[in-house]
């Protein structure tokens, strides 16, 4: 008893082949694509800005940096409608962190404080947190 030979370049026109292999070819290299995931800053549980606070009182707060390949933490930084408005010891942080943050000694015009922590690789990501100085 014979049996046929039977082979795929006989069957399938030579052209057509090649046109199925490119396609293979092709949607294997666009699944290697990698995709940047963006860098996101939050506060750190357990180290998130209180609502209020009194005057000249410190409290620890910290922040966390997600995607950050340079792990260079945050700065820190704190506005109010007018001057005292209070500091950061120290003003730039690693991811997770605490900062000192002392409030002013008097309560600003507005009543309130907003504090920033920015990220150092990337200026465009931040978090910030209003806190009432009573």
């Amino acid at each position: 008893m014979k049996f046929a030979k039977f082979t795929l370049a006989g069957f399938i026109p030579t052209f057509a082949l090649t046109a199925i292999i490119l396609v293979l070819v092709l949607t294997a290299c666009g699944t290697q694509r990698s995709s940047v995931v963006p860098i996101a800053v939050t506060f750190t549980t357990g180290f998130t800005p209180p609502g209020s606070m009194a005057p000249s009182a410190t409290v620890g707060i910290a922040a966390t940096v997600a995607n950050d390949n340079q792990n260079a933490g945050v700065t820190w930084s704190v506005a109010s409608s007018n001057t005292p408005c209070g500091a950061f010891s120290p003003a730039t942080t690693p991811s997770t962190t605490p900062t000192t943050y002392t409030a002013p000694a008097t309560a600003p015009t507005g009543g309130s404080v907003t504090v920033t922590a920015t990220s150092v690789t990337d200026k465009t990501k931040f978090a910030t947190a209003t806190i009432d100085i009573t």
